[in-house]
């Protein structure tokens, strides 16, 4: 958004603002795993934090969640990761 240029909401805002809402509005359910099936595991690293996803295929190959994870580095873990960039 700028000064002086007006605002457009439109249909697809419209659209795309009420299917966001709704994705939000279901909870994440989360499943327990099945013995031998693969897992999958997503990892997103920054800077100051982590976070994984733990999931596995269901019979239709979708994906089920199992486990959600998400921290912020403390300050010790952040010195670390400093130190090894200089070694």
């Amino acid at each position: 958004m700028k000064k002086k240029v007006p605002f457009e909401w439109d249909e697809a805002c419209d659209k795309a603002f009420k299917s966001i809402k709704s994705y939000l509005m279901k909870p994440p359910v989360l499943v327990a795993p099945v013995h031998g099936r693969p897992l999958i595991l997503y990892v997103a690293a920054q800077e100051r934090s982590v976070g994984i996803l733990l999931a596995q295929k269901n019979d239709e190959g979708k994906e089920n969640a199992l486990y959600y994870l998400s921290r912020t580095m403390t300050p010790n873990e952040l010195k670390i990761h400093l130190l090894k960039n200089y070694v």
